[in-house]
């Protein structure tokens, strides 16, 4: 078995340093008729089993969306999340809080809404 090394004075620049959380899912607007799979606007059913995938293994989930679309698929993701979540747990119900950012998209400034769902007991929620 042979190794293959890297050169070791290769120093990633800041930019290229992006750290991943695995807490953070991000949701696209755009056209639902983009025959460019990547343009199209985010499944609000694949992002809800993507939130109950995160709070598995996490407190809470936070999803970054910028635009009325997005943030539309965002908040059908809660929806249906929130119905299947009273099925896989006993007595749980989701909660979302959301807050302004700014997000960068093609090198310009844009407002976007980060929406954090999280569980908590239903007893708190009534």
């Amino acid at each position: 078995m042979e190794l293959n090394e890297e050169p070791v004075n290769i120093v990633p620049n800041e930019k290229s340093k992006k750290i991943h959380d695995p807490r953070t899912l991000k949701a696209r607007g755009g056209d639902p008729n983009d025959p460019d799979e990547l343009r199209r606007p985010t499944d609000p059913i694949g992002l809800s089993r993507s939130v109950l995938h995160v709070l598995k293994d996490h407190e809470y989930v936070r999803i970054l969306s910028v635009g009325p679309t997005a943030l539309n698929a965002v908040m059908g993701a809660f929806r249906l999340a929130s119905r299947d979540i009273e099925s896989l747990t006993n007595g749980s119900v989701l909660v979302c809080r959301q807050s302004e950012y700014t997000a960068e998209i093609a090198g310009k400034k844009a407002k976007g809404i980060c929406t954090r769902i999280f569980a908590i007991d239903i007893k708190f929620a009534l």
